[in-house]
């Protein structure tokens, strides 16, 4: 059977309106960059200029790019999903944002497809404009690896992250390597064009939140009318918490398949938040020491060089954030 080609033109007229319409903004993550606050806080607030989904988190895009398949990937049908949020945002004069840090890569869970969602992506809405944000390697490492434990995870540390001395043909479900911004960072801007990327630390938002928003701002066009509240979102367990849930998950195993939990699994999530808020926060400090040594062991130095490349192509002061740069 031919294979019947669609017109070059009425494919580019598509992508020449999207264009003309307030810049889309593709927000990719990285996981564990403060993603929900800006999701909750800013992206689904049409008072901050933006318009997106619900709760700012859009599993429409997970569906679209990240686990459809990638031998019947239709652009066309991509860019269907996504039409009444972009007609909508032009008519209220707001701005656009398809916020998912799946776009990215699901490390927590041995999942790496960057290069392929951007592909799928810039396939689909040409030139948009991407949002990473990123965050110091070391303690990136420790939040992914708690975010796998809440997630029912039952490995170590050391299981999750590797020693570095893996057989051939082997890695870690958590893989450093892939931490390495300035490889993302330059992957999208050959794709998008440098000045259609923003590079936002976490310990920017942290350290100074109002700088934060300016440059975001800045980079989308959006106009904000309110000041957005500051409280953290998505917090994780404790220390110990978390050490003592790669025991007990193994008997109360996650639903892969959604949300609809087990009573089990519920329960245990239930007793561990309470434990937390009545636990000592010094009860965690030895797991937590052990860990960072852990983590210190294994990187030493192994951010260094793409750490410098980073602080040159965002523009920020990394050293000051406690980036390794092996100075």
């Amino acid at each position: 059977m031919p294979i019947v080609e669609k017109p070059r033109c009425a494919v580019a007229l598509r992508l020449t309106t999207l264009m003309t319409m307030n810049p889309l903004i593709v927000h990719i993550g990285l996981h564990k960059t403060g993603t929900t606050w800006l999701q909750r806080r800013i992206f689904a607030d049409p008072a901050m200029g933006y318009l997106s989904t619900k709760n700012g988190q859009s599993n429409e895009a997970t569906d679209a790019f990240v686990t459809c398949d990638p031998l019947a990937f239709d652009p066309d049908e991509a860019r269907k999903r996504f039409r009444p949020l972009l007609d909508e945002a032009q008519s209220k004069g707001l701005v656009p944002v398809i916020s998912q840090e799946r776009l990215s890569s699901d490390p927590s869970f041995g999942g790496y497809y960057f290069t392929d969602v951007i592909d799928r992506l810039v396939r689909t809405f040409g030139s948009v404009k991407i949002l990473l944000t990123i965050r110091e390697q070391r303690g990136m490492l420790l939040a992914l690896y708690r975010q796998a434990v809440r997630s029912g995870g039952t490995y170590t540390l050391t299981q999750m992250i590797g020693t570095g001395k893996e057989p051939t043909g082997w890695a870690p479900t958590i893989r450093p390597e892939y931490l390495m911004y300035d490889r993302m960072i330059e992957h999208v801007s050959e794709r998008v064009g440098r000045e259609n990327v923003c590079v936002l630390p976490l310990e920017l938002m942290r350290s100074d939140p109002k700088d934060y928003l300016a440059r975001l701002q800045t980079f989308t066009g959006a106009s904000a009318t309110i000041e957005p509240a500051m409280e953290a979102e998505n917090a994780g367990l404790s220390p110990l918490a978390t050490r003592m849930s790669t025991v007990t998950n193994r008997f109360a195993r996650p639903n892969p398949l959604g949300s609809d939990q087990s009573w089990r699994l519920k329960f245990l999530r239930s007793f561990y938040w309470r434990l937390d808020r009545v636990m000592p926060k010094g009860w965690s400090k030895g797991t937590t020491e052990r860990w960072k040594q852990t983590i210190e062991e294994r990187v030493r130095g192994y951010y260094a060089e793409s750490n410098r490349r980073t602080a040159e192509l965002s523009g920020f002061d990394l050293k000051a954030m406690s980036y390794d740069l092996g100075e």
